[in-house]
């Protein structure tokens, strides 16, 4: 069985505007020959962090499995938060590595299962994923205004996610799994004070069976 059940949000539109602010910094660059502001940095964020899944494929592939499935319950969002440092190399570049947590998820269903083994190998496709790790990315800065920009932002996660299910009152199993995934986000920031700015922030990761995204608000600090 593969994990075709999950359905990828379209983000199509993310990504071209990420790889748009990309490509106007790099034009920014070559067109500023000096730069305005370097120096290292500190950030974090904290938002709302979801997996895009459906519920409707999931109970179908447990179906698919020989389980009798009276109610299926899913939890597929939770708080998520990023903490990095980076080093910014002139007004547009920079470059940060941090940690990212796309939070916990969680699942029930209550039913009948015949075969406990096939169960295992099961759990392993459907439980919905999430992730956290460490996490390498590249920042292009777009001015808007002196105070305002448009930042898009292209990174690799080395992640991974630590779960459990219980099968009855008495057995409770604990399983992990791991990748190594692109990430992409945009970020719109106002600088409110010389060395600070605060902004508004989308991250998504494409994972292995199914995508996992952010919204969130933070802050970054700029060391004189």
């Amino acid at each position: 069985m593969n994990a075709s059940y999950f359905n990828a949000s379209s983000n199509g539109f993310v990504l071209k505007l990420t790889t748009f602010i990309l490509f106007a910094g790099s034009l920014f660059c070559s067109q500023q020959g000096k730069a305005e502001q370097t120096g290292w940095f500190l950030s974090g964020q904290i938002g709302s962090a979801s997996t895009d899944l459906s519920k409707k494929k999931l109970t179908s592939s447990l179906i698919e499995q020989g389980a009798l499935i009276n109610s299926v319950s899913i939890k597929d969002s939770d708080t998520g938060y990023q903490a990095a440092i980076g080093y910014k190399f002139n007004s547009f570049y920079s470059l940060q590595v941090g940690y990212v947590d796309f939070g916990e998820r969680h699942f029930s269903f209550t039913g009948e299962v015949s075969d406990i083994d096939s169960l295992h190998s099961t759990m392993e496709q459907i439980y919905p994923e999430s992730a956290k790790g460490p996490q390498i990315s590249l920042l292009a800065s777009w001015p808007v205004t002196k105070e305002i920009s448009l930042t898009g932002k292209l990174g690799y996660l080395d992640w991974q996610q630590d779960y459990q299910y219980q099968i009855d009152s008495s057995q409770l199993f604990n399983a992990k799994r791991s990748g190594n995934n692109v990430t992409f986000g945009i970020e719109a920031s106002i600088a409110v004070f010389k060395s600070t700015q605060v902004f508004i922030s989308y991250d998504h990761a494409a994972l292995d069976a199914t995508d996992a995204s952010m919204l969130s608000i933070g802050a970054r600090y700029y060391f004189d």
